[in-house]
C-alpha cells in the first residue's frame, strides 16, 4: 500500500458499492489520448461508453481524465469487447489508446480501493462531476467521437485573435447622447467553420461541443489581451466552461477592478435546466463581482420568466427580431418597471424597433441596426430628442462587425 493514501479514503472507497456480490470493475485512464485532456472530450467519452446499454453498466469520475466503470462479472466479456473496439478504432485512427486495469470486487476490493485512491487523491473529481453533469446527450458513435477529437486539435491550434468579434452594447436616453455600455466578445462560428471545413451548425450536439472548446480558448484569451478591458465586457459561455477549472484559474488571475468590468452571459434555457448547479454559479459570480446577463429570451416571452430567474441578473439580453410595430410595442408594454431596466435588447435591425423599445422604456441595446442609428445625428434627435452635446462617436468607435 502506498503510505501517502490516507487509510480512511482507502476504507470509504473499500466500502463503497463494493458490497454487491459479482462484480468487476474496469479502470479507464484516458491520459494516453492528449484530446481527452480536454474535459469536452472527456466527457463525450464517458458519455458513449454510458450509452453502450450493457446491463448493469454504471461509469464514476476519479479524476479529470480517469474513469471506473463497474458492472457484473457475468458481462465482462461484452464490456471488455465494446472497450477492446473504442481502443482499436482510436489506434487506427492514430489518436492514442485508453490504458485499462481489471479487478474482481470480490477478491481484489483493496487492490481496486488503493488504485482509486491514486486517482482521487489529484483533486479534480469534483470539478470533473460537475462538469459532467451538463453531459446527458452521448455522441451518436464513434464517428462522431472522432470528428470531436479532430476538431479539439484544430481549436487548440488555432490563432483565436484572427476569429474573435466585438460588437458594441449601446444605451440610449432620452435627451442624453448615445454612449457605449461595454462590447461583446465572442468567436466567429463562420470563420471556425471555414478553418475546419465541416458544417457544425447544422449538428445540435456537435455545435453545443465545439461551442465549449472555444469557450476555454476564449477564457484564457481574457487573461493575455489586455485591451479587452477598456469598456465592460460581455462574454457569452456555456454552463460547462463556467464550472470549469480553466474558468476559475483566469478568474483568480485577473485583479478585481477587471473582474468588476466582466458580465458573463448564460442561455435562459441552460440556467433553468440545471437549477442546482446555477446556485452555485450564482454565489461565486457574486463572491468575485462578476455580473450575469440571461441570454437568448424571446421578447414574446418576456412576460412569463420566472421571478426569480429576473431578479438574480443584471440583464436581461432579449432578442427583438422578428417582432415589429404593434406586436413589438404590445410585448414591451406588459413588463414592469424593474425588469425594463434590466433588459438589453438584440438584433436590434430597424430604426423602427428602437424607436418602439426607446419609447417603452428600454435603455440597452444591440444588432446590426446600432451602427446606422448612431451614425445617423438627425436620426438620434428625432427618436431621443435634441442633445446639448450632439456630437456623435467617432467612426472608430462604432464597430463594422456587429453581430446577429
Amino acid at each position: 500500500m502506498d503510505d501517502k493514501i490516507p487509510k480512511a479514503l482507502l476504507d470509504s472507497i473499500a466500502k463503497a458499492d463494493l458490497h454487491k456480490p459479482d462484480h468487476a470493475s474496469l479502470v479507464l485512464d484516458f491520459s494516453g489520448i492528449p484530446a481527452a485532456d480536454s474535459r469536452t472530450v472527456f466527457c463525450s467519452f464517458v458519455r458513449y461508453i454510458e450509452s453502450s446499454e450493457i446491463d448493469g453498466l454504471t461509469a464514476k469520475l476519479l479524476s479529470n481524465n480517469t474513469a471506473s466503470l463497474m458492472f457484473p462479472v457475468v458481462v465482462r466479456r461484452e464490456v471488455e469487447g465494446f472497450i477492446k473496439r473504442l481502443n482499436d478504432f482510436l489506434l487506427l485512427r492514430r489518436y492514442g489508446k485508453i490504458d485499462v486495469r481489471y479487478f474482481n470486487l470480490d477478491g481484489n476490493a483493496q487492490e481496486f480501493a488503493q488504485c482509486c485512491s491514486q486517482y482521487l487523491l489529484r483533486g479534480s473529481r469534483a470539478s470533473a462531476e460537475a462538469f459532467r453533469e451538463f453531459y446527458q446527450q452521448p455522441p451518436s458513435g464513434l464517428d462522431q467521437l472522432a470528428e470531436l477529437i479532430d476538431l479539439e486539435r484544430i481549436v487548440g491550434q488555432a490563432d483565436m485573435s484572427m476569429h474573435l468579434r466585438r460588437q458594441h452594447i449601446w444605451k440610449l436616453a432620452k435627451n442624453r447622447k448615445p454612449v457605449i455600455l461595454g462590447e461583446e466578445l465572442w468567436v466567429s462560428i463562420a470563420a471556425m467553420e471555414e478553418i475546419t471545413g465541416k458544417h457544425i451548425i447544422q449538428d445540435t450536439w456537435m455545435f453545443s461541443r465545439f461551442t465549449e472548446l472555444l469557450d476555454n480558448r476564449v477564457l484564457s484569451h481574457l487573461s493575455v489581451d489586455q485591451t479587452l478591458w477598456e469598456k465592460q465586457l460581455f462574454v457569452n459561455l456555456n454552463p460547462v466552461a463556467i464550472v470549469s477549472d480553466n474558468f476559475h484559474k483566469v478568474i483568480k488571475s485577473l485583479p478585481y477592478q477587471r473582474l468588476e468590468k466582466l458580465t458573463v452571459e448564460m442561455g435562459l434555457t441552460s440556467w433553468q435546466q440545471n437549477s442546482s448547479r446555477s446556485k452555485s454559479i450564482l454565489e461565486d459570480f457574486n463572491r468575485e463581482g462578476i455580473g450575469l446577463a440571461l441570454d437568448g429570451i424571446s421578447v414574446s416571452k418576456l412576460s412569463d420568466l420566472p421571478e426569480n430567474d429576473a431578479g438574480v441578473s443584471q440583464f436581461l439580453k432579449v432578442h427583438v427580431s422578428p417582432l415589429e410595430g404593434t406586436d413589438l410595442h404590445d410585448a414591451l408594454a406588459k413588463l414592469p418597471p424593474e425588469m425594463m431596466e434590466k433588459i438589453i435588447c438584440t438584433r436590434c435591425e430597424t430604426v423602427e424597433q428602437i424607436e418602439i423599445a426607446v419609447k417603452a422604456g428600454v435603455q440597452y441595446f444591440q444588432g446590426y441596426g446600432l451602427r446606422d442609428f448612431v451614425s445617423a445625428p438627425e436620426v438620434v434627435e428625432s427618436i431621443l430628442g435634441a442633445v446639448e452635446d450632439a456630437e456623435v462617436p467617432e467612426d472608430d468607435e462604432v464597430e463594422a462587425g456587429d453581430k446577429q
